[in-house]
């Protein structure tokens, strides 16, 4: 047996052809809610092309496909709404879908009920609950502008020095800023920022240190 062979014979089963096709579902909505390097795309792709093999094998049931299609469009719509129940929605969907993915007079090809409760369960968690605080953390952050950064407090984290060319970071508003000065100033100096210009922040040493720092302002 040939590894080509050998390899579209492990695709075939049901159980291995099942999770290709839910996790490149899965990957897919997860490369479209966070474009990045194109990775989560490659992969996708090549689960879903698997899955596609091996099935094309095995007595498909249309109406499980398309429900498991429901239940992945029911996460894509959480992520947008970010409510959770329409996730926890979509996983029961995807669970009902995935007992019929196979003909039922085919009981050869049966998907097995642990790996649906755990495809099920986890998408359920990891849609309704993770992304979704994930995605709201993000939502909250401040917005940070010329207008609400000036003023602001932070410390210095790489020194200011003549050799420098009076440049280096610090952290302020909870970022790590490039910052500059007309004067050296060591690692761990409270500093306020007192002009913007584009990523650069100009700074001045504060001579007494306030007991808190001070918190950026939203818009």
């Amino acid at each position: 047996m040939d590894i080509g062979q050998a390899v579209f014979d492990v695709i075939s089963n049901p159980n291995v052809a099942y999770a290709l096709l839910v996790l490149g579902l899965l990957t897919l909505v997860m490369a479209f809610t966070i474009p990045g390097t194109g990775l989560l795309e490659i992969g996708a792709g090549l689960c879903l092309l698997l899955a596609l093999i091996g099935l094309s094998r095995l007595p498909v049931n249309v109406a499980g496909l398309l429900l498991i299609l429901v239940g992945i469009g029911l996460f894509i719509a959480d992520i947008q709404i970010q409510s959770g129940l329409v996730a926890l929605g979509g996983a029961v969907i995807l669970g009902i879908g995935s007992l019929f993915l196979f003909r039922p007079d085919e009981q050869a090809f049966a998907v097995s009920w642990w790996l649906i409760l755990l495809t099920s369960g986890g998408s359920a968690i990891f849609f309704g609950f993770g992304l979704n605080r994930a995605l709201r953390a993000m939502q909250r952050r401040p917005v940070i502008s010329q207008d609400n950064i000036l003023g602001a407090h932070g410390v210095i984290k790489s020194p200011i020095t003549p050799e420098s060319n009076f440049i280096g970071t610090a952290q302020v508003a909870g970022e790590l800023w490039t910052v500059k000065s007309d004067e050296p100033m060591s690692e761990g100096t409270p500093i306020v920022v007192v002009q913007v210009e584009g990523l650069t922040l100009f700074v001045r040493a504060l001579a007494h240190p306030p007991a808190k720092t001070q918190e950026i302002r939203t818009s």
